[in-house]
């Protein structure tokens, strides 16, 4: 019997590089500077435009849902990117966590 944990996917940032392991693999994180332009690379720790190119990279990988990560990574750059130290690694079942919070907000205030 296999007693290991699914593999989950994670996601680091270090110096200005941040990259994306799920299992034995690793690739660097997409910038998806097709959904926003910022004209700059990642950054976090901050609210600013590679602080939210950041976001919306980890909302769209994540949920694999481009509009919902446009509609979402504004409020999550300011609740989580902002706040994250210099070396980091969020799960991608902390990213959706976050994202059912802020929809439940969304919802709530309609």
């Amino acid at each position: 019997m296999d007693w290991r944990l699914p593999a989950g996917r994670f996601y680091s940032g270090s110096g200005n590089e941040v990259t994306v392991r799920e299992g034995e693999d690793k690739r660097p994180l997409d910038l998806r500077s097709d959904l926003l332009q910022q004209d700059t690379g990642f950054a976090w720790g901050h609210e600013g435009a590679g602080a939210e190119q950041l976001g919306l990279a980890l909302l769209a990988d994540a949920l694999r849902n481009d509009a919902r990560a446009i509609r979402l990574y504004r409020e999550f750059t300011r609740r989580v990117i902002a706040t994250l130290p210099e070396r980091w690694t969020i799960t991608r079942s902390r990213i959706i966590a976050h994202v059912h919070m802020l929809d439940f907000q969304w919802i709530a205030q309609k």
